[in-house]
């Protein structure tokens, strides 16, 4: 699930599974994560759960005790099974199925430990991981370049640099990562000719012109639902899949934009109705399309990066942080903790479509180491989700 506001509003951006309540959590790391971006620089924020679920799913898959109920909580499971059967890991295969997107986990042990064989058949056969032995202690910085080279390979080269500088080093232990890559062209595509600048109105009152999108002047129609205090666009994607039997079949992606009217509900208010229910996406993405009057949505690109050890923390996740037991990832694991958790997500609208991309790594080391007509007109802060 996605959600942003264009140009320079506060917004939310998410990237993830139809998973109920196995998405709760992440959608209030995001708040989190929010908060933070709107007090420090007031601009737009776009994470993906569905990577950091993958990344943390791979993470727990390796521990043992109160760290891994704390993780699975944070997840949503009561079980490791639990866990690896849930909506959002079978939606891992789906991507590795598409030629449209591409999902990517991979795990890097120092050589001077070694990882469990359990856990290696689970992260390859479960979240498709590759394992590599390199060298934290004596040349963690070509370490952090492979890292990094990794999930560039994996998201097209649009994110380069997760790990940033420093974040690891010769106490490091253990690096796992996820990179997933989305390619969607729109179902009907928006009418290039017909782009144009027009206002655009920011939180704080100002006003900036961007380029808005709109359909030819014989689309008349589209997906759009009126609720109290906001209103909802589903817009598809036009992505082919193949079912068990290897017939061609449409799969159901799409965004989705909750615009709220300013007035009874605000951008923060929307938000925090889709984190305390995790289905109120579902329930508000609109089923037939309508008349349209007005139809207006601008193009937007970004990225941003975070670091989400603090937000975890305020969300119950401590033991991982402090001594836990990861005795089923690595020899030696009772000792280890993580001492980072980064994240980068970027997006790019246009009139053709979506590219979306998202990257999660967890870096750890030994305990002690340092660490009628309806009119659409998006002109103010919205909610978007590719679904």
């Amino acid at each position: 699930m996605l959600a942003t506001a264009p140009p320079g509003g506060h917004s939310a951006s998410m990237v993830g599974s139809d998973a109920g309540g196995e998405a709760s959590s992440q959608l209030r790391l995001a708040r989190e994560v929010g908060v933070r971006a709107a007090a420090g620089r007031g601009s737009n924020f776009i994470i993906s759960p569905l990577s950091i679920h993958a990344a943390l799913a791979l993470v727990a898959a390796g521990t043992r005790g109160e760290t891994r109920q704390e993780l699975l909580g944070f997840l949503g499971s009561a079980s490791l099974d639990e866990l690896h059967g849930a909506a959002a890991s079978e939606l891992v295969g789906k991507l590795n199925g598409l030629t449209q997107t591409s999902f990517a986990c991979g795990v890097w042990v120092d050589r001077a430990h070694v990882l469990q064989p359990e856990f290696v058949a689970t992260a390859g056969s479960r979240y498709g991981a590759t394992a590599e032995s390199v060298d934290f202690a004596m040349d963690a910085e070509n370490a952090r370049r492979r890292v990094n080279g990794f999930v560039a390979d994996a998201t097209n080269k649009l994110i380069c640099e997760v790990l940033p500088p420093g974040s690891v080093d010769s106490s490091t232990v253990l690096v796992l990562a996820n990179a997933i890559y989305f390619k969607g062209a729109w179902a009907r595509p928006f009418d290039k000719s017909a782009t144009f600048a027009a206002p655009f109105h920011t939180p704080d009152g100002t006003v900036v012109r961007v380029p808005f999108m709109t359909t030819g002047r014989f689309e008349f129609k589209q997906y759009v639902a009126v609720y109290p205090g906001f209103r909802a666009l589903r817009l598809p994607y036009n992505i082919e899949d193949y079912d068990h039997a290897g017939a061609r079949q449409q799969a159901a992606f799409y965004m989705l934009l909750l615009l709220p009217d300013g007035a009874t509900l605000s951008l923060a208010d929307l938000y925090d109705k889709a984190v305390a229910a995790p289905e109120f996406i579902k329930r508000h993405t609109p089923a037939d399309d309508v008349p349209v009057g007005r139809f207006l949505v601008p193009k937007f690109k970004f990225s941003f990066e975070f670091e989400a050890s603090s937000d975890m923390h305020k969300l119950g996740v401590t033991r991982a942080f402090d001594g836990g037991d990861f005795s089923g990832m690595v020899s030696g694991g009772e000792g280890l903790s993580v001492t980072g958790v980064y994240h980068k997500a970027t997006i790019d609208v246009d009139e053709l479509g979506t590219v979306a991309t998202a990257a999660t790594v967890v870096s750890m080391a030994l305990s002690g180491s340092s660490r009628p007509p309806v009119d659409f007109v998006a002109d103010r802060p919205f909610l978007f989700a590719i679904h």
